[in-house]
């Protein structure tokens, strides 16, 4: 009979760890949601009145996690800026560069660069030609301008308190992503050692990258693309203060810049 009593208390043990095991799962499974059909793309900037101008890279996710890369010629109007790989999707585009300047006269910088430790940082007044990465911030600033005048293409999150669902136009900073994504300091981004950990960092999220190692703009183009599909997730938390166009200075004030919320740890392998 005592034989009897241990083996029932086993095997209750064991059918409460399987239960456990089995909702555990479960619960992922409602964690990860369903496939939208959306697709996701990254836009890294560069200066675009540097002498020696550089394309910008764009990254694309699709539906199926799969990352693709491709370049785009700045062109302040937005023109092609949706890549080849998303043409005739419904897609969400995460630029990471600023989206305007500061809502406060004398203000140094918006309120989402202060919370994430942004640099450069936007003031009131546009930069002068003379300073650093003033032509990078001019760029970004008049792109977003023109995508989010231009018509009904493109909807800046947050402006005219338009909601998140309806958005499919954000500002990320990807230096703050890869700072939540890790959990230690990261080498250099540019060397081989930090793309290669930051590549494993975005398989981790199940991002699914090309064989070949992809260089440091490629990558921070592909974790924008994965910031915008956490935004389609409702995975974010949005840094700042909603946008607000300044159409007598033609750019605009303040914007909120999107984080990743509630990771789970992720670490090289």
């Amino acid at each position: 009979m005592g034989a009897g009593i241990v083996a029932g208390a086993v095997t209750a043990r064991y059918i409460a760890k399987w239960r456990r095991r089995r909702s555990r799962r479960m619960g992922d499974q409602r964690e990860e949601p369903p496939p939208s059909g959306r697709y996701f793309i990254g836009l890294g900037l560069t200066d675009p009145s540097a002498a020696n101008r550089r394309p910008c890279e764009e990254a694309v996710i699709d539906p199926t996690m799969r990352c693709s890369f491709s370049q785009w010629d700045y062109d302040e109007e937005g023109a092609s800026i949706v890549p080849e790989a998303a043409l005739g999707k419904s897609f969400v585009l995460a630029v990471g560069g600023p989206q305007g300047l500061a809502a406060d006269a004398g203000a140094t910088a918006r309120v989402s660069e202060r919370l994430v430790n942004a640099s450069p940082r936007s003031a009131y007044q546009p930069p002068a030609d003379d300073r650093p990465c003033a032509g990078f911030m001019t760029g970004s600033a008049k792109l977003f301008y023109k995508l989010a005048t231009g018509g009904s293409r493109f909807r800046l999150l947050g402006l005219n308190d338009l909601p998140a669902h309806e958005a499919n136009l954000i500002e990320v900073f990807p230096y703050a992503a890869w700072r939540e994504l890790a959990s230690e300091a990261l080498p250099p981004k540019r060397s081989v050692e930090g793309r290669r950990h930051r590549a494993n960092l975005l398989q981790a999220q199940g991002v699914i990258l090309p064989a070949e190692l992809p260089t440091d703009d490629q990558l921070d183009a592909a974790v924008a693309a994965w910031l915008a599909r956490c935004f389609d997730n409702d995975a974010v938390k949005l840094e700042g203060d909603a946008p607000v166009l300044d159409r007598k200075a033609g750019v605009i004030r303040e914007g909120y810049i999107v984080q990743p919320r509630a990771l789970e740890p992720a670490t090289s392998a």
